[in-house]
């Protein structure tokens, strides 16, 4: 077992599985581990977050709501079209709008992390989801719409965003078990939102936005039972960001392939049901096959830690990105198609938390970087499904999958070439 030099005693097993395993947006409790400087001890503490046991809960529901919500838009593409009289793919905007907004809310989350409570910048998301969700079940001009969207798109963001920092800022002990069952509620969330429309029927989408209002105002009040003080800079994250020239490139790369992964999720999820619909199946098929899409991520994120004992992070990726090109191009057949987005989504599961461990291994204590990346990946959520909305247009529903599989392709071609970069050593 390797000894830090800096350390007086070596690294147990246990703190080994931990950095590898949770890849923290702030790294103040993995400094607090290795630091052996008992003046650093304090300021490490004083960062440390902790949720009472209705908080946590509140978390987790929180994950759900922003699941649910995301998972809604796509479903609902055929009713928006109705209601707001506008073609496929002019309603298809809506799916940028909101990860324009996410990708601020994430923003907005960062900066709120490091100055203020971490358990009122929680709040503030809610409520603004909570605002977004109601001007959305109320408003019936479609530029209204889009702008309450935005405003969703911003608590979803911030609240993605905010809570993945704050749960890595726990407790070592039981950190792991908290942000498993935690973030299961994304996955969950997302298999409920389209059962949701097929229970209420596609054109009450008011009811389900009305919904998610009430529910992100009730959550809000949860967040009494949140410890969580600004975030404050360590020693090692500065040391990581002075070594600018050879992080620059690895960043760089990562950042890219997040987008494109984000991209492929995204115009997935978000124009399958379309694509189902424009064939021939009924809107309550292509919900639930939307359904299984969610609920293959939800599998396959609970499957990424035991195969993670046996295959390498890199080998998930770029396994996962390689199937899921497979399954793209499968689903240009009608008849494959509501298989093989589940099956995509499947596959895909564990690119995004395996991708987070490969990138510390490359840049140790790099919260910044992990936090520029997250804030970046957003801007997937947008071209993603900006180019299906395109490409629909061009060439019709059908290209919905061929558009998927590039960008499965281009990632996997983005995440195959940061093999060559080799990890940082930090002091």
């Amino acid at each position: 077992m390797a000894i830090d030099p800096n350390q007086t005693q070596p690294r147990s097993e246990a703190d080994t599985v931990e950095d590898r395993f949770l890849p923290a947006l702030d790294h103040s409790l993995i400094g607090e581990t290795m630091a052996p400087d008992p003046s650093a001890a304090p300021e490490a503490l004083a960062t440390e977050v902790s949720f009472r046991p209705f908080a946590l809960g509140g978390a987790t529901a929180t994950f759900a709501l922003i699941g649910a919500t995301s998972s809604l838009y796509g479903p609902l593409l055929v009713s928006f079209s109705h209601r707001f009289h506008l073609s496929l793919p002019a309603a298809g905007t809506v799916l940028s709008v909101h990860f324009v907004g996410a990708l601020f809310g994430v923003l907005l989350g960062w900066i709120g992390v490091k100055r203020i409570s971490g358990g009122l910048v929680l709040s503030i998301a809610l409520l603004m989801m909570a605002v977004g969700a109601l001007g959305a079940s109320l408003l019936h001009h479609w530029v209204a719409f889009l702008a309450c969207v935005f405003l969703i798109g911003l608590g979803y963001g911030g609240l993605d965003f905010s809570l993945n920092t704050l749960l890595t800022r726990t407790a070592a002990r039981g950190r792991a078990l908290r942000l498993t069952v935690v973030n299961a509620g994304f996955g969950v969330g997302a298999v409920i939102g389209p059962l949701l429309i097929i229970t209420l029927r596609p054109e009450n989408f008011p009811r389900l936005f009305g919904g998610i209002a009430v529910v992100a105002v009730v959550l809000s009040t949860f967040n009494r039972g949140v410890h969580a003080p600004p975030l404050h800079a360590e020693a090692r994250q500065r040391q990581v960001s002075m070594m600018k020239a050879q992080r620059r490139p690895i960043l760089f790369t990562f950042v890219v392939a997040y987008i494109l992964y984000i991209a492929v999720e995204t115009s997935s999820a978000g124009w399958m049901a379309t694509q189902l619909h424009g064939v021939g199946y009924s809107e309550s098929v292509a919900s639930l096959v939307t359904a299984g899409f969610w609920t293959g991520v939800a599998l396959g994120r609970v499957l990424g830690g035991p195969l993670h004992h046996r295959l390498s992070d890199k080998v998930l990726v770029l396994g996962g990105l390689g199937f899921a090109t497979v399954f793209g191009l499968l689903a240009l057949s009608s008849l494959l198609a509501p298989y093989a987005y589940p099956l995509m989504g499947l596959v895909i599961a564990s690119i995004f938390p395996m991708g987070l461990i490969w990138y510390t291994t490359l840049c140790p204590h790099d919260s910044d970087g992990l936090a520029l990346m997250i804030l970046l990946m957003m801007a997937g959520g947008v071209i993603g499904p900006g180019a299906e909305s395109l490409m629909v247009s061009a060439f019709g529903i059908h290209v919905v999958a061929l558009v998927v599989a590039v960008f499965a392709l281009l990632d996997l071609a983005v995440f195959a070439s940061a093999l060559r970069f080799k990890p940082l050593i930090v002091a």
